[in-house]
């Protein structure tokens, strides 16, 4: 009466369950021909497709986003209550909570396999479903410009000018652009001290050096850091495709966050419009979608040769689907 599946599948598919955990501007960069458009000027160089039009920000999908699970569960009460830690007993795993994290690396739109151990789901009815990732993304990106673009080490060096940038890992960024000291390390503000976590030639051969530049997401607050709220900085995170999301940041698997500076995962809740009712021929898939996933930022100031200044790439939110087939 039990289901087993010792492969999760991550392909494109039926959308059931939706990681949204940080807020980023809906901006798809023009691309021409595999070229990102930088033409329109240095302070707003790129062109939202959409409706956002020229700015200093665009997205597009990543050449690959890493990704760390703690966790991932069905469950049949809501585990993630305001006013009380976490409670998982009426959860079952997909991913097992065992201290470890299991990476997923996601490659473009193309279809990939996230290896776990096997894991069974009772028949019965689940109305909730809950996740625990690191809060720390990595993200391996590259671009060909229409332009040439600045890239910098610091606010007087640049490390690099040309048409053709990659990712490299020389600062740790936070989604507060703040300098927090984090279980990851130091972030820093990358805007203010003008480094940039991509570098920059004519070379086009440059970009296979391209390595995982990483960025902490450790606070749900607008207002940052100084923001940081009770119950980890538990925040609704709004209607989702299926249901209600709840994020909440985590210092382990069973506390939550009290700053962000020991926050060291999120823990991702959904509500489900319309519970999951698993019986004993249930089969399930999971998928990830990474449209829109990185964000390129610029830092609108260029330099005397009106070049745009790359400031850096940042890790959007992902989306996770689950089909569940009966």
């Amino acid at each position: 009466m039990m289901i087993k599946k010792p492969i999760l599948t991550l392909i494109l598919s039926v959308i059931i369950f939706s990681f949204s955990f940080v807020k980023h501007a809906n901006a798809t960069c023009e691309v021409n021909n595999g070229v990102l458009d930088t033409s329109n000027g240095f302070a707003t160089p790129v062109n939202d497709v959409g409706d956002e039009g020229i700015s200093d920000q665009c997205n597009y999908v990543p050449d690959v986003y890493q990704i760390d699970f703690y966790r991932m569960s069905l469950c049949t009460s809501n585990p993630d209550s305001s006013g009380s830690e976490p409670d998982f007993s009426s959860c079952v795993d997909m991913i097992s909570e065992t201290g470890d994290t299991t990476t997923a690396l996601i490659s473009g739109t193309n279809e990939t396999e996230l290896s776990v151990p096997d894991f069974t789901i009772p028949p019965g009815s689940y109305g909730y479903m809950v996740a625990r990732l690191s809060a720390k993304l990595g993200i391996k990106h590259t671009f060909e410009a229409s332009t040439k673009v600045n890239s910098r080490d610091s606010n007087t060096d640049l490390n690099g000018v040309g048409t053709y940038c990659w990712t490299v890992n020389n600062v740790l960024t936070g989604v507060s652009n703040e300098e927090i000291v984090t279980p990851f390390g130091t972030t820093q503000n990358a805007g203010a001290e003008e480094i940039s976590n991509m570098q920059c030639s004519d070379n086009e051969s440059d970009m296979n050096n391209a390595e995982f530049s990483y960025e902490v997401v450790n606070v749900n607050a607008d207002s940052g850091c100084t923001g940081f709220g009770a119950d980890g900085d538990r925040m609704s995170g709004g209607e989702v495709e299926n249901g209600i999301a709840t994020g909440r940041m985590m210092q382990n698997a069973t506390t939550s966050a009290t700053a962000c500076t020991n926050t060291d995962s999120i823990l991702w809740t959904i509500t489900l419009t319309n519970q999951i009712i698993v019986t004993s021929g249930t089969s399930f898939v999971l998928n990830f979608k990474t449209t829109d996933a990185v964000s390129i930022d610029f830092d609108n100031s260029g330099d005397g040769a009106g070049n745009p200044n790359i400031l850096k790439v940042g890790a959007n939110p992902i989306e996770a689907y689950l089909t569940v087939a009966n």
